[in-house]
């Protein structure tokens, strides 16, 4: 038995389904404000957001590490997952590539449709029900895991299993550079993000084409998401 794409789809699907389930939970849990006060809106609690954010993401990774050390011969191998020295400054140009095609594309869309695109994480961080106070520790907490964690485990599930799986099955760099930003955008769920989410996945998953390599596209992920929460934090 080896591993492959559907190792991939089951990982998502444990993904999704914690997301969904820690979701549902985290409303729930407010809903006891609800009944006291009927005109108030649902606002989860920030202290459940690194949960909600890290916990689907954290499952899904634990997942395909183990998918591909009993199926395989382990991340490294089957999935690139190796860094030298010289990523560092290849993913700081991936960075600031992936950066400036991201702001001119959310420039044009803002300009052309109205669509001003926001990430789903600083959505659920303005949303919340204690952010009038400032920053908390909780908000803190998710920034650190959305700047530093969560790139990582992207990049070990989309450039990572996605990639080596679509590999296997004969396609082309190209067409797998195409095909796993695609599918990286779309399971974002973020319509309005999803040409922003499209064109970084393609100058992320470039680090790996140049490179047979992870460490460039972790480097170049975590400057990206970095920039987005110091971003978010400055305006709270």
């Amino acid at each position: 038995m080896r591993w492959g794409l559907g190792d991939f789809w089951i990982a998502t699907g444990i993904f999704l389904l914690v997301g969904v389930v820690l979701g549902a939970i985290a409303v729930f849990d407010d809903l006891s404000a609800l009944a006291t006060d009927s005109q108030r809106e649902i606002d989860i609690s920030t202290a459940w957001l690194p949960f909600l954010i890290a916990t689907p993401a954290l499952l899904q990774v634990c997942y395909v590490l183990w998918a591909v050390r009993r199926k395989g011969q382990g991340p490294a191998t089957d999935l690139a997952v190796r860094f030298r020295s010289v990523d560092l400054g290849i993913g700081a140009v991936l960075f600031v590539v992936g950066l400036t095609a991201a702001t001119v594309l959310a420039v044009t869309m803002e300009h052309l449709f109205g669509i001003s695109p926001s990430a789903a994480v600083a959505d659920l961080v303005e949303d919340s029900d204690d952010t009038a106070g400032g920053i908390s520790g909780w908000i803190v907490l998710l920034a650190v895991l959305v700047a530093l964690v969560i790139p990582v485990i992207e990049e070990i599930v989309y450039r990572g299993l996605l990639w080596s799986a679509l590999e296997k099955r004969g396609m082309g760099e190209t067409a797998v550079l195409v095909l796993s930003s695609l599918i990286f955008a779309a399971i974002h769920l973020e319509p309005a993000r999803f040409p922003i989410l499209f064109v970084l996945g393609i100058a992320l998953g470039y680090g790996r084409i140049r490179t047979g390599r992870l460490g460039p596209c972790v480097t170049a992920h975590i400057c990206l998401n970095s920039v987005g929460m110091i971003a978010l934090l400055a305006t709270l």
